[in-house]
């Protein structure tokens, strides 16, 4: 028995795991994955990625770019065409106006995002005093998603000239001139400024005359709303003269509007008809004068026009 008790120790002894061994270096004996290492190397075995440069065809390439007129005259439109090709199917777009030597743009037009590879045309009326007169280079600015800007060629630049001249001041002996040209009257209570109706006072003066009779700018001004309301003023249109006045037209006969937006117009000039479009039950001029400016603040209003549609119609 005391024979047998060193021969089970030394059994036992063989039974118990030893220690677990330690990670074996890679390369050398059968050991498992090598534990990452504390200063940030690569992991054993995976493969190396190679970084990839964007390709120069993949940058947004203005392959058209224009303006027109190449000499503004301002209040005027603007028109700029382009077309941007790119791997991306949209860009953010904008177009900048820089006087030569100026630090920065003088205008600064956001376009948002657009289609690449089709023919975009963008028409822009600066206000009044936004662009002075002078000459300006004018830039195409475009960026994808990926942080790439315009690669620009000789062929491909993105970048064009426009002259503004500034529109000749309405002379102040010019008499006004009275927006109907052709026989009216003022019909009868219910056209007249402050007349009721549902929900609302009449804000304007009617002149009753025949569908298509000319309407005339009554004074030097420049167009600077065209817009249509199916439930009230219908076809209409705002002139502001130059002291800031608004003038606005409504019921105007479709497709006889003759101007843009931004146009300058002398005073007795023709761009529009009259009609009966919108909440009318026949042709007239619904006629506003706004001193302040049309809804320009929430002080502003109009004033009672007929005194002023008299005088104008004593100059006839």
């Amino acid at each position: 028995m005391r024979r047998l008790l060193p021969l089970l120790c030394a059994l036992a002894l063989l039974a118990v795991p030893g220690s677990a061994p330690a990670a074996s270096t890679p390369g050398h004996g059968t050991g498992g994955t090598s534990a990452p290492s504390s200063a940030g190397g690569l992991t054993y075995g995976q493969p190396v990625r190679k970084v990839r440069r964007a390709s120069r065809r993949s940058f947004p390439v203005a392959t058209n770019f224009s303006v027109a007129p190449a000499a503004l005259i301002s209040g005027a439109p603007a028109v700029f065409g382009f077309r941007i090709d790119g791997s991306m199917p949209k860009v953010r777009v904008r177009i900048e106006l820089t006087a030569p030597g100026a630090a920065a743009p003088t205008a600064r037009l956001r376009l948002g995002y657009r289609r690449t590879g089709v023919r975009h045309r963008y028409a822009w009326t600066p206000a009044l005093g936004e662009l002075p007169a002078g000459e300006y280079d004018v830039t195409l600015l475009a960026f994808d998603d990926a942080g790439r800007g315009l690669r620009r060629t000789a062929k491909a630049s993105g970048r064009g000239h426009l002259a503004v001249a500034v529109a000749p001041p309405p002379d102040p002996a010019t008499p006004g001139v009275f927006p109907v040209a052709g026989p009216y009257d003022f019909g009868g209570p219910d056209g007249r400024f402050g007349a009721g109706r549902p929900g609302h006072i009449h804000q304007g003066q009617d002149v009753i005359a025949a569908a298509g009779t000319p309407l005339v700018a009554p004074v030097a001004s420049v167009v600077t709303w065209i817009a249509f309301q199916a439930a009230g003023a219908g076809r209409y249109v705002v002139l502001r003269g130059a002291d800031g006045t608004d003038y606005v037209f409504m019921h105007i006969r479709n497709g006889t509007i003759s101007v843009v937006k931004g146009a300058a117009l002398a005073a007795g000039q023709p761009f529009a008809q009259v009609g009966s479009t919108g909440a009318s039950s026949g042709p007239h001029l619904h006629f506003e004068i706004w001193p302040q400016g049309w809804y320009s603040s929430k002080a502003s209003a109009p004033i009672d026009p007929l005194p002023q549609l008299q005088a104008w119609a004593g100059t006839r």
